[in-house]
């Protein structure tokens, strides 16, 4: 038990580090380089978690069926806007891929993971897991849009985030859930994930409370 909490403060205050070290060089260094290794808050939790949860050979195969889902929406919706509505990606998510970071792969599935393990806590109905497992990672996307051109991240043709953006992440966010609730890894991640979300909050609410 005594280890178990000391690898959950270890992933939580490294995580935490990392985001308090892009506030500080974003905000006040005003630095381009916090801006385009903005990656790397997204991978290095994604791969703590995954280390954390033992995952077995059908997890990962349903890991990697997520980030499949979510970059190819990703893609639909960049070039063809298919899905989300008319927007871009900027630079600070990294490498992209058809004009797509190929982090936002990523961030579906981490962002998947931390709401169902979130939701599995408040619900033992599967149905409802997945719904508001859903729900959860709308109400995320949410709050993250206002600040998410400022900095680098994507952007909406003229700024506007239309109503078919979250109505297509719900959409997207279903059919990842109903896929993620046939894992059997039976890891506790809901501290981590509360942890992890925290976070998250506190790091796009700073920004919000300053440039946006």
């Amino acid at each position: 038990m005594m280890k178990t909490k000391n690898r959950l403060y270890f992933d939580l205050v490294l995580i935490a580090v990392i985001h308090l070290a892009g506030i500080i060089g974003i905000y006040f260094l005003e630095s381009i380089f916090f801006l385009r290794t903005s990656s790397v808050s997204i991978l290095i939790p994604l791969f703590l978690f995954c280390y954390r949860s033992n995952l077995t050979n059908k997890d990962a195969l349903l890991f990697a069926s997520v980030f499949v889902i979510g970059y190819t929406a990703e893609f639909l919706g960049v070039n063809y806007q298919i899905l989300f509505g008319d927007y871009s990606y900027g630079a600070s998510l990294g490498v992209k891929l058809f004009e797509v970071s190929v982090t936002i792969g990523c961030n579906w599935l981490l962002l998947s993971l931390i709401s169902q393990a979130l939701m599995k806590r408040v619900f033992a109905n599967k149905w409802l897991v997945i719904i508001f497992s859903s729900l959860l990672m709308v109400l995320i996307d949410l709050y993250i849009e206002p600040v998410a051109p400022l900095l680098d991240f994507w952007e909406f043709n003229e700024n506007i985030v239309p109503f078919s953006n979250y109505r297509d992440w719900f959409m997207i966010a279903l059919i990842i859930q109903f896929i993620l609730s046939f894992r059997k890894t039976q890891v506790n991640m809901f501290n981590w994930s509360l942890g992890y979300l925290i976070i998250l909050a506190l790091f796009f609410s700073f920004f919000h409370f300053t440039i946006v």
